[in-house]
């Protein structure tokens, strides 16, 4: 799926605002990178790509101009060969509409991402700087499905969440799946090891750098602080 105009309709401060990407341009690398200041909009436009793709949640933050019976956001759309005009408005069902605002399958536009929920669309590609430090720091502790995923392609383990059992390379035996070490407390501290090992051989610039990262911290909720006033 790829998304070839964004419209900002009736959403956040916007009115009648679009973003056009064009159309894909054959043997050309498909990146677009939407830049301004601070304040601009480029937030409120990735929160716009995951509520059109997703629905627009109960409690928006983004009503502040236009009230939620009045939200609306459309795009253009690239999915399965065709291009299509959808819009999303703020309703607890039938929130997705085409082009004629006849009602469509909610699920339409996640299913052309392989079935990808609101969480794990937010973490992969709705990337700031704080949440690629959240993330940073999920992957090392290996949190949750998709941290576990993510720290073992990062480690060279990409099947270790999808295969009972996995053949170490050269060794002739065989690693235990994620449910047979959680059995297991000596395969628990075991596993544990190695990936201390893997964190520490493959990031060890998390290691030295608590002093900056507590600066970058201190001096985000300074600029928080700041705008406040």
């Amino acid at each position: 799926m790829r998304i070839r105009k964004l419209g900002l309709r009736r959403y956040g401060k916007f009115t009648d605002a679009f973003i056009d990407f064009g159309e894909r341009v054959a043997g050309c690398a498909d990146l677009h990178i939407v830049y301004g200041p601070n304040e601009a909009g480029k937030s409120t436009a990735m929160s716009a790509c995951t509520d059109l793709i997703f629905g627009i949640p109960a409690q928006s933050r983004f009503n502040f101009l236009h009230p939620y019976a009045a939200m609306r956001i459309e795009a253009e759309v690239e999915t399965s060969g065709w291009i299509r005009r959808f819009c999303r408005i703020k309703r607890p069902h039938n929130s997705l509409l085409d082009d004629a605002d006849n009602p469509v399958p909610d699920t339409l536009l996640p299913g052309e991402l392989g079935g990808i929920d609101r969480g794990a669309y937010h973490t992969m590609f709705c990337l700031d700087d704080e949440t690629l430090e959240a993330g940073g720091e999920s992957i090392l502790a290996s949190k949750g499905d998709l941290g576990h995923l993510l720290f073992s392609a990062t480690a060279g383990l990409a099947d270790l969440s999808t295969r009972p059992w996995v053949r170490a390379g050269g060794s002739g035996g065989v690693l235990p799946s994620r449910q047979a070490i959680g059995r297991s407390p000596r395969a628990q501290e075991e596993f544990g090891g190695s990936q201390r090992g893997a964190r520490a051989h493959r990031y060890p610039r998390f290691r030295i750098c608590p002093p900056r990262d507590s600066a970058r911290r201190r001096g985000r909720s300074l600029r928080r602080s700041h705008r406040a006033t």
